[in-house]
């Protein structure tokens, strides 16, 4: 017996929990409700059904002239079909729930609907008021009752047809379709924002407060969170487009009429009225003047209720590229090259020897297969976007200066990143290091050259190079650009390309300096490889973030792409570039404020062409005080 008992000791933990679970689950079957009749048609119909009857779930079919004298709920998915039987309460059906009311059925009380439910009436009659709210649906046919009213007050899809009722009051957004009914009121209040369709139908009063909704679908412009900001564009023939219609719309006939304003004041008036569902309209709307500036579409019905839709638009001009300055420095430059030549020519015949023109023409003699490849790949970013505006105008007519200008600047940002790491590597990385490494700058100066000179004719040569490579792209960017614009833009697209010429030169050639200077100062490849690199690849995503952390965009005078990006953001497409804005725009997503770096474009060149200036001078410090092995 004992040993029995040491048995059944190990097992009290399980008994217990076994017990308390058994005695759990009795409990909540003594008290568990009774489920809901789905066919009721044997009840006694002289005993109504208990008060406040709840469906929440099934398919329930009542029928056989039942009496229900409370309220009934209808919710969670049930279907409930009611078939020649009364509800003497009222009828709430929600999170959708399904009634049918069919066969001569009847409710003297109110009907409230909504939650994506659906409520379907046919051949029988509401005593009181139907309620609709969120996205339900309303089906009547073929009933008649002269005390039936409908509200809505969500974006009901309500459909009357073959009926005859009292009142429909709207206070929403959804769809109205009356078809062969008999109405003695349609109240469409100035909230109705439906779409409201009569036909052949007998409506003895409407009351007409809704106003007639447009909505303008371009230009426009969002921003990075989806709120509508000012459309910035430096085009001064907008295109106007919009869509528009009336409530109600009676046997198919859109009465409504437009007005455009600019600034307020009245601009045109465009007739939209005719046997259609809504008006597409279009119209060419010509801004003189640059900065803001507010265009409205108000549209008016039959009534004279309105509805005015507003954006506003920013015309910003981009500078005019100063051809005049442009060739004269041009022609100060080469005045300047044929003195210097002239000079040395004269120097020459008294007996003093250079060799800087030599070197020069060396190192273009020995690179012309080089500049050829170059020249040709630059040439293609032009070539690719012609065959993309061409696919592109073929579906949609001529391009806006906005597009072309967004691409070429995106094309020739991507361009400067990848073409001057691999430009610069080809040409300035090896200028002095693999010469000191392979002899050949021993062998030089063993002759009589000087070490400047021998940098400085290589220096000389690379400036001609990127000269060629960078009026090869802007050239190429313009052609093909050209023959798809509005003639009058052909003067911006011209400048664009001198802008483009310009960013480029002030682009490479620092870079190039900055290459050159450590080819002179250190002894390895790598190293002058690794620093392009660095400025390119690894620096500007690094140093994009800082603004985060410094609540201030000086950071980014570090990012060698920054001032390239700001150029092209000034001259070529505003908001253009990648890292110089990126730190500013996640900054915003977290609600900080960055104060702005405001830095001209002569700043930055004067950056640019100091930087060079200070990288060619310690270039040839280095090469004319360092032993070369």
């Amino acid at each position: 017996m004992f040993k029995i008992l040491q048995k059944v000791k190990k097992f009290k933990i399980p008994v217990l929990l076994f017990s308390m679970l058994f005695l759990i689950c009795l409990f909540s079957q003594q008290n568990a409700p009774l489920p809901h009749t789905r066919n009721i048609s044997s009840q006694n119909a002289s005993s109504p059904l208990q008060a406040s009857v709840t469906y929440n779930s099934g398919n329930i079919l009542i029928l056989d002239n039942h009496t229900f004298i409370d309220n009934i709920l209808i919710m969670s998915f049930a279907n409930v079909t009611i078939i020649n039987s009364t509800i003497q309460g009222n009828v709430y059906i929600f999170n959708w729930g399904r009634l049918y009311l069919l066969q001569n059925s009847s409710i003297t009380g109110n009907i409230v609907i909504s939650d994506s439910s659906k409520l379907y009436i046919d051949n029988s009659t509401v005593g009181g008021t139907i309620e609709c709210h969120d996205s339900s649906i309303l089906d009547l046919l073929a009933s008649y009752s002269v005390t039936t009213t409908i509200m809505n007050f969500g974006s009901t899809n309500l459909s009357i047809t073959n009926s005859s009722i009292a009142q429909i009051s709207d206070f929403g957004a959804g769809v109205i379709q009356i078809m062969n009914s008999t109405i003695t009121t349609v109240i469409l209040s100035e909230f109705s924002f439906s779409r409201t369709y009569i036909n052949n139908s007998i409506i003895l009063f409407i009351i007409d407060s809704a106003p007639p909704p447009n909505g303008i679908i371009s230009p426009i412009n969002f921003d990075f969170f989806g709120n509508v900001t000012p459309y910035e564009t430096s085009e001064r023939i907008i295109n106007l487009t919009w869509i528009g219609w009336d409530n109600p719309i009676r046997n198919g006939y859109l009465n409504i009429t437009f007005q455009i304003l600019l600034d307020g004041q009245f601009y045109a008036e465009i007739n939209g009225s005719g046997f259609i569902d809504h008006f597409s309209g279009s119209y060419q709307v010509n801004i003189t003047t640059t900065g803001l500036h507010n265009v409205s579409v108000v549209s008016i019905d039959s009534n004279g209720n309105n509805f005015t839709y507003t954006i506003f638009i920013e015309i910003i001009e981009y500078p005019t590229f100063p051809w005049l300055l442009f060739w004269i420095i041009v022609v100060v430059i080469a005045g300047i090259i044929i003195i210097a030549a002239i000079f040395i020519h004269s120097q020459q015949k008294r007996g003093y020897h250079s060799s800087l023109s030599t070197i020069f023409k060396k190192e273009l003699a020995d690179s012309k297969i080089k500049i050829l490849i170059f020249v040709i790949i630059a040439a293609v970013p032009g070539i690719l976007l012609f065959f993309i505006f061409n696919m592109i105008s073929r579906r949609g007519g001529p391009l806006s200066i906005d597009s072309i200008r967004s691409l070429v600047n995106m094309v020739f940002s991507l361009f400067l990143y990848y073409f001057g790491l691999v430009f610069s590597i080809m040409f300035g990385a090896g200028t002095v290091v693999n010469a000191k490494r392979d002899g050949s700058l021993s062998w030089f100066l063993s002759k009589p050259v000087r070490r400047w000179e021998f940098l400085w004719g290589k220096i000389f040569a690379y400036l001609v190079i990127i000269v060629l490579i960078m009026t090869s792209l802007s050239v190429s960017f313009v052609l093909g650009s050209i023959s798809f614009i509005n003639p009058i833009y052909i003067p911006d697209l011209v400048s664009m390309g001198g802008y483009i010429l310009i960013i480029g030169l002030s682009a490479l050639i620092p870079l190039t300096a900055i290459v050159i200077l450590c080819s002179s100062a250190f002894r390895k490849v790598g190293l002058t490889i690794f620093i392009p690199i660095m400025l390119l690849i690894a620096i500007p995503p690094l140093v994009s973030f800082l603004p985060i952390i410094t609540r201030h965009e000086w950071p980014l005078l570090l990012s060698f792409s920054y001032y390239y990006e700001q150029l092209g953001s000034f001259w070529v497409f505003k908001g253009g570039g990648l890292f110089g804005s990126m730190g500013t725009t996640f900054g915003a997503m977290f609600g900080m404020e960055i104060t702005s770096l405001n830095i001209s474009p002569i700043q930055i060149i004067l950056i640019l062409y100091s930087i060079t200036i200070i990288c060619f001078v310690l270039a040839t410090y280095f090469v004319q005080k360092k032993d070369i092995p």
